[in-house]
């Protein structure tokens, strides 16, 4: 079993998903929404689910402004949920090409962001 346990569970970029249409997934026959992303793993809203619950997803990457598009297939398992009703995952052994593009992903959204906030339309 993976166990995930740190003081800081932030200690990553996190990428929150901007609302009205965040990216789905399906979650063990569930479709429920991600709330947010980082290198490690994604969370979405509780919907009757454990911690130890694991399931593969595909989840599509992708944004035109940055010019990037990945189709990621991984397990997830959560690790956590806490009082908010919110599930924190963690991907499953990762293989370097998803690693690269969960990176890559959350960089030039990082930079994308920055420089929004530096030049606001």
């Amino acid at each position: 079993m993976l166990i995930h346990e740190t003081p800081d569970k932030r200690d990553t970029f996190r990428y929150t998903f901007a609302l009205p249409r965040p990216p789905v997934i399906q979650f063990l026959n569930t479709t429920v929404e991600l709330i947010d992303i980082s290198a490690g793993g994604v969370s979405f809203k509780n919907h009757g689910f454990n911690p130890g619950d694991r399931d593969r997803i595909t989840l599509h990457l992708g944004d035109e402004e940055i010019r990037f598009k990945y189709k990621l297939c991984i397990v997830i398992v959560i690790v956590s949920i806490d009082a908010h009703k919110i599930c924190h995952c963690l991907f499953e052994a990762p293989d370097v090409d998803q690693t690269e593009a969960i990176h890559r992903f959350l960089l030039l959204k990082q930079k994308k962001d920055i420089r929004e906030s530096l030049h606001p339309r």
